[in-house]
């Protein structure tokens, strides 16, 4: 009897082992990403003990490629939006297929051919063209190589000669609403930014005049990235326009600094922007509603001089198609922006005097500007960076900024106190800076109230203006 060929056996086992080995490496990695999926979500909604856990990053991080920190009080848990998202529903038919987590396939507007798959920003995109996610309203995207020497307004109704308080709700209990709005009033403060939709704040703000950012959270872009414009317009309807009157509303901050969240919301920013666009005009609400995205100011590689300033490399997939968006739809680039942070990073290199807007700092020379503080100086190299894009035209908002009175051997209450007043009394001027001293930056100053944040550096808990019982937690001669 003849025996069987043993090189076909062994042929046969090896080709046996190789197409188990393939199969098992691919359910291993649909597990693995399914994982991951449902740990973003858990973090996403259980925000009530931490800050920075899953897509709702608050920025109180380091930068990957930084040492410096970002502080922003963004919302958590305590402050979800008053209700759910409606199911997700496409409604562009220009549309490219993006891998999910697991085996699910999801449909994405398709970003512009200036985002860049060179970063390491994950991106899986097949066109080059967000299709019929264009914005039809404002002027177009300024895509030449030299900047634009003009200015978009993109004003909207806000008056940027004012400054705004940022409220957070990070640990404990806010004051009442009612409570919140009597002592934004009793102040003179006009304009007020909620990092998520606080139904009852909005709510006591109807018909006082304050002008409102309403923050979307960092865990809601995915959805509405994904749902379309349905999804968006469900959104605003149910989280803003249910409870105060659209003309009191003159900003939406898509997320706060998700640059630093999870990798799956990053690629869905600007679409979600997009589609937030649309729904605001689908209401008649595009001219008067301004969108953006508050980024950190580590997005800047280059910050000094501000002459050379330039964004970094990893920021540049997603801050390319936003400039795009920004210009189309003339809002202004969002950007919280603390010179504690950087005189802690380097206090040897930055005069602390410089930071708090004190006359007698050595003033910074730069060709023929002369800076006398460090805000002015980071707000224009953020507009070098964005010139060397191609898009000088668009103006800066400071969405978050603020000195802490402890925590810190720089924070005390003889700073903090410096730092606000320097900044309010530049501010109720209209303030500007060497590079564009014809346009006013709107600021908004973070926090309104001292919070107790855990799980964080000690002078995180001291930004606050003022107490939860009212107080001024900053001694300061008047806050208008």
């Amino acid at each position: 009897m003849r025996k069987p060929d043993s090189p076909i056996l062994l042929f046969l086992l090896l080709l046996a082992f190789l197409l188990a080995s393939i199969f098992a490496v691919d359910a291993h990695d649909v597990v693995c990403k399914c994982q991951r999926v449902r740990g973003h979500h858990r973090t996403s909604h259980s925000g009530q003990n931490s800050k920075q856990k899953g897509g709702q990053s608050d920025g109180r991080t380091s930068s990957d490629n930084s040492a410096v920190d970002s502080h922003n009080s963004a919302g958590t848990g305590n402050q979800s939006s008053s209700s759910s998202s409606s199911s997700q529903s496409s409604s562009s038919s220009s549309s490219s297929s993006i891998t999910g987590a697991g085996n699910q396939t999801s449909s994405l507007p398709s970003p512009p051919s200036s985002w860049s798959s060179s970063s390491n920003v994950s991106t899986s995109y097949n066109s080059s063209t967000y299709g019929n996610q264009t914005s039809s309203s404002s002027s177009s995207s300024s895509s030449s190589s030299s900047p634009s020497s003009s200015i978009v307004d993109g004003s909207s109704n806000a008056d940027q000669r004012s400054f705004g308080v940022s409220l957070g709700h990070a640990g404990g209990s806010l004051p009442s609403p009612s409570a919140i709005v009597h002592l934004l009033k009793s102040h003179g403060i006009s304009k007020v930014r909620l990092f998520v939709p606080i139904p009852g704040v909005l709510s006591a703000l109807k018909g006082t005049g304050i002008q409102i950012m309403v923050g979307v959270p960092n865990e809601k872009i995915m959805h509405l990235s994904m749902g379309g414009v349905d999804a968006a317009l469900d959104w605003l309807k149910a989280n803003i326009l249910k409870f105060v009157d659209p003309k009191q509303v003159c900003y939406l901050a898509v997320g706060n600094e998700v640059l630093q969240a999870h990798p799956l919301i990053i690629r869905h920013l600007v679409p979600a922007m997009y589609n937030l666009h649309k729904a605001l005009q689908t209401s008649g609400l595009d001219a008067a509603i301004k969108l953006s995205s508050p980024c950190a100011s580590h997005i800047l590689g280059v910050l000094m001089p501000p002459s050379a300033g330039a964004f970094a490399p990893f920021c540049l997939p997603v801050i390319r198609p936003m400039l795009k968006f920004l210009s189309e739809t003339g809002a202004p680039f969002m950007v919280n922006m603390y010179p504690f942070l950087r005189f802690i990073h380097d206090p040897t290199s930055i005069a602390l005097n410089f930071c708090l807007f004190r006359g007698n700092a050595q003033p910074m020379l730069d060709g023929g500007r002369h800076y006398t503080n460090m805000l002015e100086v980071m707000i224009d190299a953020l507009v070098t960076a964005m010139e060397r894009e191609g898009f000088g035209g668009i103006r800066v908002m400071v969405s978050g900024t603020g000195w802490p009175t402890a925590g810190d051997n720089a924070a005390t209450p003889a700073n903090a106190a410096a730092y606000v007043e320097g900044l309010m009394q530049r501010a109720s001027n209209g303030m500007t800076t060497p590079k564009r001293p014809n346009q006013p930056v709107e600021v908004f100053l973070s926090d309104m109230f001292k919070e107790h944040v855990q799980g964080v550096k000690a002078f995180h808990r001291f930004f606050g203006i003022f107490n939860i019982d009212g107080s001024p937690a900053v001694n300061i001669s008047s806050f208008t």
